[in-house]
């Protein structure tokens, strides 16, 4: 997408969901937050956005959602200030590009391998195909990643298909029988099972670095420290809140997800919980693996700094905050 089409698709979408921004924002710095989806891996800056902790950091926050290429390029032409892809982001920072991953939602992955109830092992994936969301993306990462383990190889053994779009589109492919498995996130992945379908490898079995968080570039960081600053922390009390809140999880989850089966939405907030940050900080051993992984999609042996893909400043800094009262 060039950087016309970019401003032309955030323009659009904020015309379109934020008309109201003059009376509701008075005061506020506006910001604007590219996401993949609305589920249950973002729904902690949905909470910050609809319960206010965004507000009361004196910030106004656009969640806009778009693929996660797509939102790195609009965050390098100046249109977005935050993504949530920290997978492509770190891809994108080996590659030279400069941004850096200032938070973690999670402390790790939620994605899961979905396939058709008669498929039983990863094995019995040859010959069939999965559907991803695009090259490059952590559902064709993951899926690269989940075949190699079990010694199956992408495209020769298992065909790859590109279905650009958001999970539900993958979910009707599956349904209608187009594809025979997919990486799906929640509360996708808890929609297919109850549909009938196998979830057959959950990822951060495999994969232990992190999933969702806020990125932003190095040129943000310099000249607007602190929205960062209080963008993370209340990201963070979004986190927080949610997990002190069941209720309150399976009301935004019906609202942003459609997810309004109780049994389902209490199985997410039980397993999501667990995936929450409370910090917004990784271990180090995520952080070589985010990298190692980037490094092998990419093809290249460069050595990379952990200040090349994160700066955590901020998110300590807001943890501390928080943890104090302030």
């Amino acid at each position: 997408m060039t950087r016309y089409g970019a401003c032309v698709l955030i323009l659009l979408l904020t015309f379109l969901s934020n008309s109201g921004f003059s009376q509701e924002s008075a005061g506020l710095k506006r910001i604007r937050i590219g996401m993949p989806n609305r589920g249950a891996i973002v729904l902690g800056l949905l909470a910050a956005q609809s319960y206010g902790h965004f507000r009361a950091q004196g910030l106004y926050a656009e969640l806009i959602v778009m693929r996660p290429s797509t939102s790195l390029q609009t965050l390098m032409s100046g249109d977005l200030d935050f993504s949530t892809a920290l997978a492509s982001s770190a891809r994108a920072s080996v590659s030279g590009l400069p941004m850096r991953i200032v938070m973690t939602l999670t402390v790790g992955q939620d994605f899961t391998l979905v396939v058709r109830p008669e498929i039983r092992r990863v094995e019995d994936l040859r010959g069939k195909t999965l559907a991803t969301s695009g090259v490059g993306e952590f559902t064709d990462v993951g899926a690269r990643m989940i075949l190699k383990k079990y010694g199956l190889l992408p495209e020769a053994d298992v065909k790859l298909r590109t279905l650009f779009g958001n999970h539900p589109l993958r979910l009707s492919a599956l349904q209608a029988g187009q594809i025979d498995g997919t990486i799906m996130t929640m509360p996708y992945n808890k929609m297919a099972v109850k549909m009938g379908f196998r979830e057959l490898v959950h990822l951060r079995e495999i994969f232990k670095a992190p999933q969702g968080g806020l990125v932003t570039t190095v040129q943000k960081i310099r000249s607007e420290p602190e929205v960062i600053l209080r963008s993370v922390k209340a990201a963070l009390l979004g986190n927080r809140f949610l997990k002190e809140n069941k209720n309150e999880f399976v009301k935004l989850l019906a609202k942003e997800s459609g997810v309004r089966d109780q049994v389902v939405a209490g199985l997410i907030h039980e397993e999501i919980v667990k995936l929450y940050s409370d910090s917004g900080i990784i271990s180090d051993e995520a952080m070589q693996e985010l990298i190692a992984s980037a490094k092998e999609v990419l093809k290249t042996s460069k050595e990379v700094s952990f200040s090349e893909i994160a700066d955590f400043s901020f998110a300590r800094r807001a943890s501390n905050e928080i943890k104090e009262g302030r």
